[in-house]
């Protein structure tokens, strides 16, 4: 024991004269041996049982301990840093220390101690230590911190999801990263992290990274992985060859991939696109002007566009069609809107090879007004080729019809989107007129 100034109490408040009790190991009645060497601490049952309801069971409960406690599993500096907390709240982690300090304080209830752990560790969130702090927030259920780390990750996926320390998470966490709609990265990057994931988990339970082993450590994690809106030579030249995925599986991408009738589909082919990629979704209208035509057939509807860069489609946009109801004396055409629906409306996306991608019905409540938004049920991912936008309202219809129509509309950011006529439009619709004036479309950021 170091010498003890027999008047150190004079002038001193309560956390210095703690801090003084503390480093000159004065009084202290209760004993410690910390980490695996077994290095003895000693310390004050009063300062303990104040600052921690674990301790005070420990010391002081129905189980109480009678002799010296044996703590193997904090190292003696952690051990220091989380007394000195404790006793005069002295709060000096590194990076090398902070992750041991914060699994001190949860195990001894320091909430206080947590937070600061918590607050320290969102405010150095990097590359190089996300994985790892966000491995210790869902092993310590802290929603908060779990919560600031995805959010890093979905900014930086690539560049989090290559580095290394990916590859050593757990799989719940590995769940939680690539599941998120908004992870910022191309989905054929995610399949390269997942594999090289599993090849390391692998290695860690001592087997061969095959094929079949590894498809067996992925679990549900393959499934999460959006494999439709990969590039299609990408699925053929590298993921059908890893052959982790069952041959089912890759038929049915296959024919999602090169079959015109896209037949063959499965829950892996309806998985959303990652959304943080892109801006909000924006009209894009070709139509300057419009004028109200009448049309006495159903007739297919189409029109062809190319997008000058990546983007995402949310839906189509069209002018209202009210069915040819026949109008009783007195009544009112205006308020006809809330009560009409256009039955079965078919709108179809097909790729430049007239593959289809999207075909869906909808019945479309008219709203009065002149321009109708109809949604997929989930956004696609259009590349810079030829698509088709197919529109059918199986009765005769009072509609709209575009004028003047622009063959190239800018989106804004130097993007834009190219129209032009459809060898599968039936109709008087076209670049210049007609129906389906427009697209509601996301640019990539």
């Amino acid at each position: 024991m170091a010498a003890v100034d027999i008047n150190w109490q004079a002038q001193r408040d309560v956390l210095s004269s703690n801090r003084y009790m503390f480093e000159n190991h004065v009084a202290c009645d209760v004993t410690f041996f910390i980490g695996k060497q077994r290095q003895k601490v000693t310390a004050h049952k009063y300062v303990l049982i104040s600052r921690s309801s674990v301790f005070y069971a420990m010391l002081c409960g129905l189980l109480q301990e009678t002799g010296p406690v044996n703590i193997p599993d904090i190292e003696p500096e952690v051990f220091e840093q989380f007394l000195r907390y404790v006793y005069f709240e002295a709060f000096e982690p590194d990076d090398d220390s902070i992750m041991a300090l914060l699994y001190a304080a949860k195990k001894y209830a320091v909430e206080t101690l947590v937070d600061k752990c918590v607050s320290w560790l969102k405010e150095g969130i990097s590359v190089d230590n996300v994985c790892s702090i966000l491995q210790q927030a869902h092993a310590f259920d802290e929603q908060n911190l779990q919560k600031k780390c995805l959010e890093f990750i979905m900014d930086n996926g690539s560049s989090v999801l290559k580095h290394s320390s990916f590859r050593n998470l757990s799989s719940e966490c590995v769940e939680i990263v690539i599941s998120q709609d908004e992870l910022f990265m191309k989905e054929e990057e995610i399949y390269e992290a997942t594999k090289d994931w599993a090849g390391n988990e692998c290695a860690r339970k001592s087997i061969q990274p095959s094929a079949e082993n590894m498809r067996q450590v992925m679990g549900g994690l393959k499934d999460l992985i959006r494999f439709s809106v990969m590039d299609g030579k990408y699925f053929t030249d590298i993921v059908a060859g890893d052959n982790i995925l069952s041959n089912k599986e890759k038929v049915s991408l296959f024919r999602h991939f090169y079959s015109s009738s896209n037949l063959g589909n499965t829950n892996i082919q309806k998985r959303r696109v990652r959304k943080l990629s892109f801006q909000e979704k924006q009209r894009v209208v070709r139509f300057p002007n419009s004028s109200v035509v009448l049309s006495n057939e159903s007739v297919l509807q189409a029109i062809d566009f190319k997008c000058s860069n990546e983007v995402l489609l949310h839906g189509i946009v069209i002018y209202e069609a009210i069915p040819r109801i026949p109008v009783t004396s007195g009544s009112d055409l205006s308020n006809r809107h809330s009560s009409v629906i256009v039955p079965s409306t078919v709108v179809q996306l097909l790729d430049e090879s007239n593959r289809t991608i999207v075909s869906m019905e909808r019945q479309i409540r008219l709203t009065g007004e002149a321009l109708l938004d109809v949604l997929l049920d989930e956004p696609v991912v259009l590349k810079k080729m030829w698509y088709t936008i197919t529109l059918f309202i199986p009765s005769a219809v009072t509609t709209r019809s575009g004028v003047s129509g622009e063959k190239v509309v800018n989106m804004g950011d130097g993007q834009s989107i190219e129209f032009r006529d459809s060898s599968l439009s039936a109709s008087s619709t076209n670049v210049l007129s007609g129906q389906i004036p427009g697209l509601l479309l996301s640019r990539k950021r």
